[in-house]
This record gives C-alpha cells, structure tokens and sequence, in this order.
C-alpha cells in the first residue's frame, strides 16, 4: 500500500527539511503586524526571536486552505492510496479537522494521530510513520502503535517572561504582575490529560525549583533511559538549559537528551526564554 505521511511546520522543521524525511509539508502561518508569513517557508526560528526582542506580539493561524487542498490533489495524482497526519495538537489548533476535511473531499482514507502537543515529539511520531509505512505495517497497526507512544508523552515548559503571556491574553494582568513581582515561574504541561492544551501543572518560586520540579514529574512518569525519547527545548533559554541539562543528566544516569529550539508557531504565544523538556515512549519497531 502506498501511505503519505502528512505534518506541519509545529514540528520546527522548514518544508525542505520535512522533504528530506520523506514527508509531506503544511506550513502554519505567522501573523507579525500586517506582515504575514508561512512558517518553515519565508521565516525562521531566529527572524522570530529577533521581533519578539523587539516587543512585536506575532499571532498565528492555521495552512492555507488552498496549500491543503492542492497537497491532497496531488498526493491522489500521485497514487497514494492512504494518508497519515501528524498534525500539532488539536487543543491549540484546528489544523487536524482541515486536513480531515481536505482527505474526504479528496476521498482518501486517513489515520490522523494527535501528538496532543507539538514540535520535536510531533516529529518524532511523523519520521516513525514514515519508517514503519517502509517497513510495509499496516495503517491501522502505525495508528495503534504511534497513540501507544502518545499515551506515555509529556510535554513540561517554564515560561520566562510572564508578561508576554499577559500581552497575549493567555495570563490576566494582575496574574501576571503579581507572578512576576514574586518571582514565581508557572510549571506548564502538554498531553492526553489536558487534551492538548496548554495547562498549568504547578507554581514554584524561582527558576531553579522550576527545573528541579520538571525533572522530579519526568522521574514521576516513569521515565527510563533508553526506553523513552528525551528532547531539552528552549527559546533562548540562557543559563536555565545547561542547568537542566545537568540536572536530567544526574537524574536519568546514561539518558540521551536530544536538543533543539522553539519553533515560530510556538514562540509566537510563550516568548523568549522559556524553557522545555518533552519525552514518551519509543515507538515500536523503531530502533
């Protein structure tokens, strides 16, 4: 069976990067003033950062409409007789019900598996899609392989600039003023349980009890070495990433820890300096 393996730029990757894993793209778009661009394709990662740095409240918004309906065309001209999606979590975006949409009028088949979070773990499971469809795994044996590895996931973030989140309506004034006043960093999660949406998991008072509180969750998921994926993220995290890298490394004795930055989409609503861990489960049959 010929399978597509369809995500979008929540991943962090540009659309030639998504190319090279064999993947097929949808880019999100970010709204910067009354400039617009198409995430992965004409900004990037540190394009962002610098208008963040200078006080600019980028929103963002789901692909194009007619990116995806000219990327189902063509995957039925092509031959592709079944459709998988990666999509960013459908609790901060409705890009996985357009891409549902897209693949019936397109009458093709599709798995659409929900990461209930986004970036490196979304990517994670879209690269595993694609080996496994290689491999010649039927779809529903990817679909049910993949949300067994969701079910294991969480995504821990500890945002820096409070304020940002105030100026983005996502924390009241007065929440905000008072958090940073007192110094106190909100510990926020990702994952099944709070259905993709960003929700806040606890409230500590300085930025080294933040990442101390993130690994101890990690250690009370049952994270083991080599069994789980472990990804470090930030946006320009300074000091507070070696830190918790340290920290994850003393924990979690002989754990890999890959590392990457905040993607656009993301950045857009957390802000500079936010620091992030994301782990699960391996998926199986991937080495």
């Amino acid at each position: 069976m010929k399978i597509a393996v369809i995500t979008d730029s929540g991943t962090g990757w540009s659309e030639e990067q998504a190319k090279e894993k064999g993947l097929f793209y949808l880019p999100l778009q970010v709204k910067c003033g009354d400039e617009e661009f198409l995430d992965g394709i004409d900004i990037t990662v540190s394009e962002l950062y610098e208008r963040l740095r200078n006080g600019e409240m980028p929103t963002t918004s789901m692909p194009p409409l007619g990116r995806v309906e000219a990327l189902f065309a063509q995957l039925k001209e092509e031959g592709y007789e079944y459709v998988i999606a990666v999509p960013l979590s459908a609790g901060i975006s409705s890009t996985a019900s357009m891409i549902e949409a897209a693949a019936k009028r397109a009458e093709l088949p599709i798995s659409v598996i929900d990461p209930y979070t986004t970036v490196n773990t979304q990517g994670y499971l879209a690269v595993c899609a694609r080996e496994l469809a290689e491999q010649g795994v039927e779809p529903q044996e990817i679909e049910r392989r993949l949300k067994a590895s969701v079910e294991s996931g969480n995504t821990l973030l500890v945002p820096d600039d409070l304020m940002h989140l105030k100026r983005g309506g996502r924390l009241t004034p007065l929440a905000a003023t008072l958090g940073s006043m007192l110094k106190i960093k909100p510990i926020l999660q990702l994952n099944v349980g709070t259905g993709g949406k960003v929700d806040v998991l606890d409230k500590v008072r300085t930025m080294s009890k933040a990442l101390a509180r993130m690994v101890e969750v990690a250690r009370e998921d049952g994270f083991v070495p080599g069994e789980y994926e472990l990804r470090l993220l930030d946006s320009e995290g300074g000091d507070s990433v070696e830190q918790l890298r340290r920290l994850l490394e003393e924990t979690f004795a002989g754990c890999t820890i890959e590392r990457s930055t905040i993607c656009p989409v993301i950045a857009a609503h957390t802000g500079l300096g936010v620091v992030a861990i994301q782990y699960q489960k391996k998926v199986e049959g991937i080495a």
